[in-house]
């Protein structure tokens, strides 16, 4: 008995880790969460440090007429909270992450990483920063594929990940992922009974 026991484990685990394996896309191990970081999963990079005092300024041309808009830190801020922060806009709460502004800079904070060069060429379609034309410009950008495999920008930083890197992981799971995983769970706890049932069958 404490055979046929041992032998249903086993083979209980070996299903429950295969399945864990194609249901994760064997990325996990690639990944590694940052510890001195409240940030969405900052990985295969250990050299992630604060953001400077002052962020990059950023200067961007609009209209026929070479008007010009220049981003500083303080309108950085502003678009951060007008649109990142945003609750209406985007689900999950970027504001307590103290790396926030890897949703635009590179890992250095010295220049815009994809997304932020996407955002900033959407301002310039705009013309100068307002609350309204910095949602706009998020819209314009929302749907287009981010540097996280799967996930539009929109969709990647609802799961907070910064669609700008491609290895940042979303936090928060698909919810057909998350079915998924109890599908897979469902079928190995069905599976341990069948198995106890055949070898019980068999004395």
């Amino acid at each position: 008995m404490a055979q046929k026991l041992l032998a249903i484990s086993l083979i209980a685990i070996l299903m429950a880790v295969g399945a864990w394996s194609i249901a994760s896309g064997n990325t996990v191990a690639q990944t590694t969460p940052a510890s001195n970081l409240n940030s969405p999963f900052v990985s295969k990079l250990s050299n992630i440090t604060l953001p400077p005092q002052s962020l990059p300024v950023v200067t961007y041309y609009y209209g026929n007429s070479g008007q010009h808009q220049t981003i500083t830190s303080p309108e950085w801020t502003s678009i951060l909270k007008n649109v990142f922060d945003n609750k209406t806009i985007i689900s999950y709460n970027f504001a307590n992450n103290t790396t926030q502004a890897l949703i635009l800079f590179d890992i250095t904070y010295t220049g815009l990483n994809p997304y932020g060069l996407q955002y900033v060429v959407a301002l310039s379609q705009i013309g100068p920063l307002s609350i309204a034309n910095e949602q706009k410009a998020f819209w314009i950008t929302a749907n287009k594929s981010s540097m996280v495999s799967g996930y539009s920008n929109w969709n990647a930083l609802n799961a907070g990940a910064y669609p700008g890197f491609s290895w940042s992981k979303p936090k928060i799971l698909p919810f057909s992922l998350t079915e998924e995983y109890f599908g897979i769970f469902a079928v190995i706890i069905g599976s341990i009974f069948v198995l106890y049932f055949v070898f019980n069958r068999r004395k």
